[in-house]
Order: structure tokens, then C-alpha cells, then sequence
């Protein structure tokens, strides 16, 4: 079947614009325990799921190296199974309600694929191929089975499986032949983001022909499962953004692609928000296969408005990111070729941060056209302790934050706009295409002018610069321009953003830093219509 726009030829019965990936505890963690198992169903699916134009549920209710389920597995162990006594209230609380449900004769996955069919939604398990939340404490924990505390001679280092022990890939397949053949799944993920690395680099040869050779063994279970349902059955990867990064590691994606082995491709970061990413490489990679192509969006942190109390910057605001936001993201990824979005911890968006209690935005982010009239916040990614540089030593530091210096004076980053807001400008329906940047330490001597497209832009500071006003803490200041006013509105496609550091304060030996940048965009828009 040909997905929307691709003319790829999916092997999935339905095209797939939207996927939402959850991480499992929806109706475990922030619920209080026990619940029914139909307060569980509501838990998960009516916030993010009922209603919206999701196409697939990926449930994350496997996780290694532990091998441990949040389902009632035989081939492996019930999460908690084994602990009397939980050293958190969290793991009781799940262990709780699983309990419960397995003890009334309840598999929570059975149940899962059995609502989200019922609301015409595919339902894949997401497999966390080399988690590493087991690692927070050395003690036991409902995390860890037996096979893992037994068999040190099986564990890195960092007390993750090694993929090069056929133990360890042995007890990998047999967990995933019991999901494709006992539980009415659609497909199943490998998540190689939870966490990054599957054998020593120093073996990265050795390690990826056994894990393609793992690739294509796990191709056939889902074949063969495909002949006993009836139905297709899906594999999916999701990988580092940064594509070099894959090859350090050992993931060798195009040979997947080529093999047709996998269906779904997601490029993501690890935990950070990151709004632009260099997708070229899996687009084109994957361009003429059966494999479509997606980008994460990633609802945490990494937004100036979620690291940091808001209050400093905008005098208040609920924390994490914003439907502009969001909108923004997503057109980022459209312009750049993907099939469409999928969604990594977005209980954020409804739960943690309460920015979006009814995760509305989901109505509007399967469709790039209906985006590109509505409000945007384009934001420069930000390194934060998440970024890919923590785990690939190829991964470059995100562009912000950036210190200028009389020695190091520019500073430079790109921002893909999803919007021809040149032509909304000439047709009047552009209200402002507002260029925000944050600088910290500037005084009254300083000089600072930005290049948009290699031209300057006239702008101004907020507060003012001037000696006896107000500013905010420790000389943080905005240079503001709105380029739809100054006749620089940007077409649809990537641009690029200059800071050039023209004089500093002589007195100061410390640098200025470009903290965070964003374009935020409005349309001037009639009564009724959502901004």
C-alpha cells in the first residue's frame, strides 16, 4: 500500500502519518494502585490515543537487558514477579496493578491490541533493546530477572546485555517469537535509542554482523507470524538522528533497508527536545524501499522554557513546549521528506508539565498543509546533558548555547521554516515573523549585530541597554527583530542566522553567550480559527 505522498509501497495495511510511542507506565505510575483493567485502557488510551488521528500505538512493555515484561510473558519475567518488597512506591504501583489483572486472568498486552483494533489503531510492542534504568541502583530491583542476576559473564561493562554472547541474542528471539506469536500485535519495535550501544566498540565489526544476522532472523519470525495471522506484520528501528552516529555503534540501517527488512524507520534523540536534525541521510537512504521514514518528537526537555523557570525569561508561563512549538518541530521534519511524526514520551505534554491536557495539537500535526497557516515557534536545538554527544563521540555540540569572544566572534546556526512567509506577507495574511535571540552578559559598550540569509538585520534590544533601566538577571537581554516588518520574511526552506560580536566591553573578560534563539511566527487570523 502506498503511504500518503510517498508512493512507497508500505507493507503495513494502512499508511501511517502519526505514531505515538508510550514507555509503558500510563495507568501504572500516575495512577493510584490497584487499578482495573479498564481503568488501565483509559489510562493509556484515552489521552492520546481515542479520538485523535493516531495510527499506531507503540507500547513499550518489554525492556533489556533485564528481559523483564509488563505483560504476562513465559519466555521471559513478569516485571516484579520476583520481589515481595519494592525499594520505590513507583515499582509497587505497577507491579500492583499488573499483578492484579495477570491474577484475574488478564494479560495487559492482550488487552492493548484488543482496544486499540477495536479503535481501528495498529498496536506494535516497542522492545527497549539495551535499557539502562535497571543501572540506577546496584541493588535488585523489580526491573531484573533471574537470567540477568545469574549471568555476569553476559553483561558490558555498564552492566548492559552484550549482543556478541549468543545467550543474550538467543533470549532476544525468543522473547520477540512469543510477542509476533502469541499476542495479536501488529508489529514489534527495537528500540536502540533506550539505550544507545549493544556491544564494545572496540568489537564494532564483529558485533554488527551478529546483530544483522539477528535483523534478519527476527525478519523472518514476523514473516512467518504474518502467514499464521493473515495479516502483515511489521518491524521497526529507531536509531540516533545523527546518522554517523549509527555507524559508530554498529547499526547498520541500510543494510536493513536494503534487505527489506525493516518497515518503520525512526530517527530520534535520546531524552532531549531537539528541533532540527540533519535527515537527508535517511530520507534518501530510504528512498524507492518499503521502509518509510520517521522523525521524533521528543516532548522533555531541552526547551529554553523547560530547562530553565520560565519567570526569568517571560515573567511566567506553564513549563514545556507549546503548541507552537510542536507545530513547529513537525513542519521541520515535513520539509525535510519524512512520513510522518512519531511521538516519544508525550505523557509530558498531559501529565508532567499539564501543558496539554487534552494533547489537542495531535488534530493538527498529521497535516503539513492545515500547519503552515497556523502559529509557530521555530527553536534552535540546545545541547543539554541528553544530547547526542553524551553517547557517540562523532555528534558534534548542538549549536546553542554559544559563547562570542573578541577571539571567537560569531556564532551561527540554521533554522528550517516550514512556511513560505514570504508570500503570506505579500498576501497580507502574515502578522509577524519575530526573531528572538537571548543573550547573556551584555552591557551598554557591547555592539552585536545578526546576519539573516548573510544580510543584516536591523533590530533592537529588550529591556533597553541603557545605563539606570531595568534588566533582567545577570545582563540577560533579547535582540528582537521582526523580519516580516523589516521585509526579510523567509520562504519555506533552511536559513541561516549569524551573531557577529563587533566590540566587546573592554573592562570585561568574560564572553557573551547566545543562550537560545527562536522565530516565532503569527498569522493574522479571522474569529474562530485556532492561531
Amino acid at each position: 500500500m502506498s503511504a500518503d505522498g510517498t508512493g512507497k509501497r508500505f507493507r503495513m495495511g494502512k499508511p501511517y502519518r502519526l505514531i505515538i510511542n508510550d514507555d509503558g507506565g500510563r495507568g501504572y505510575w500516575n495512577w493510584v494502585a490497584p487499578l482495573t483493567a479498564d481503568q488501565y485502557l483509559d489510562a493509556l488510551f484515552k489521552p492520546q490515543i481515542e479520538g485523535k488521528p493516531v495510527d499506531a500505538l507503540f507500547w513499550c512493555g518489554l525492556q533489556n537487558p533485564s528481559g523483564t515484561a509488563n505483560y504476562n510473558t513465559r519466555a521471559g519475567e513478569v516485571r516484579g514477579s520476583r520481589f515481595p518488597l519494592f525499594e520505590t512506591v513507583g515499582e509497587w504501583a505497577l507491579a500492583t496493578t499488573l499483578r492484579g489483572m495477570i491474577a484475574q486472568g488478564q494479560d495487559p498486552l492482550t488487552l492493548i491490541c484488543d482496544r486499540g483494533h477495536a479503535l481501528g489503531k495498529d498496536v506494535w510492542l516497542s522492545f527497549r533493546f539495551n535499557d539502562h534504568h535497571h543501572v540506577r541502583t546496584k541493588r535488585q530491583n523489580s526491573k531484573s530477572s533471574q537470567l540477568y542476576e545469574g549471568r555476569l559473564d553476559l553483561r558490558l561493562e555498564d552492566d548492559r546485555w552484550d549482543y556478541r554472547k549468543s545467550e543474550v541474542r538467543d533470549h532476544v528471539y525468543a522473547l520477540l517469537r512469543e510477542a509476533y506469536g502469541d499476542y495479536d500485535v501488529d508489529g514489534v519495535e527495537l528500540d536502540f535509542m533506550r539505550s544507545p550501544g549493544t556491544f564494545p566498540k572496540a568489537h564494532l565489526n564483529e558485533g554488527k554482523a551478529l546483530l544483522n544476522a539477528l535483523m534478519e532472523k527476527l525478519r523472518g519470525l514476523a514473516d512467518e507470524a504474518a502467514q499464521k495471522k493473515g495479516r502483515p506484520q511489521g518491524l521497526a528501528v529507531r536509531l540516533p538522528s545523527h546518522e554517523p552516529a549509527c555507524a559508530e555503534v554498529g547499526l547498520d540501517w541500510r543494510t536493513w533497508v536494503k534487505k527489506g527488512w525493516v518497515d518503520v524507520l525512526t530517527a530520534s534523540c535520546f531524552h532531549s527536545a531537539e528541533q532540527e536534525a540533519d535527515l537527508a541521510a535517511f530520507v534518501e537512504g530510504c528512498r524507492g524501499s518499503r521502509t518509510l521514514v520517521y522523525w521524533c518528537v521528543e516532548s522533555t526537555a531541552g526547551f529554553p522554557n523547560v530547562e530553565y523557570d520560565r519567570t526569568i525569561y517571560y515573567g511566567g508561563a506553564p513549563n514545556g513546549p507549546s503548541t507552537e512549538h510542536y507545530r513547529a518541530m513537525a513542519l521541520g521534519a515535513y520539509e525535510q521528506g519524512v512520513d510522518g511524526l512519531y511521538f516519544f514520551n508525550l505523557h509530558f505534554a498531559f501529565e508532567r508539565y499539564a501543558t496539554h491536557g487534552d494533547v489537542a495539537f495531535l488534530h493538527e500535526l498529521h497535516d503539513p498543509e492545515l500547519l503552515r497557516g497556523r502559529d509557530q515557534t521555530y527553536l534552535v536545538s540546545r545541547q543539554t546533558h541528553d544530547s547526542h554527544s553524551r553517547f557517540f563521540e562523532c555528534a558534534p555540540l548542538r549549536p546553542l548555547p554559544h559563547t562570542v569572544t573578541p577571539d571567537e566572534p560569531e556564532c551561527a546556526f540554521g533554522i528550517t521554516v516550514g512556511a513560505d512567509l514570504q508570500q503570506a506577507a505579500a498576501d497580507s495574511t502574515l502578522r509577524s515573523a519575530t526573531l528572538r535571540l537571548c543573550l547573556k552578559g551584555v552591557t551598554p559598550l557591547d555592539e552585536i549585530t545578526v546576519l539573516w540569509d548573510g544580510e543584516e538585520a536591523p533590530g533592537h534590544i529588550e529591556p533597553p541597554l541603557t545605563p539606570g533601566t531595568w534588566q533582567q538577571w545577570m545582563g540577560l537581554h533579547f535582540w528582537v527583530a521582526d523580519l516580516a516588518q523589516i521585509g526579510r520574511a523567509p520562504k519555506r526552506g533552511r536559513h541561516e542566522c549569524t551573531v557577529r560580536l563587533k566590540r566587546r566591553n573592554p573592562d570585561v573578560t568574560e564572553g557573551i553567550v547566545v543562550d537560545f534563539a527562536e522565530l516565532a511566527v503569527c498569522f493574522w487570523h479571522k474569529p474562530g480559527v485556532p492561531r
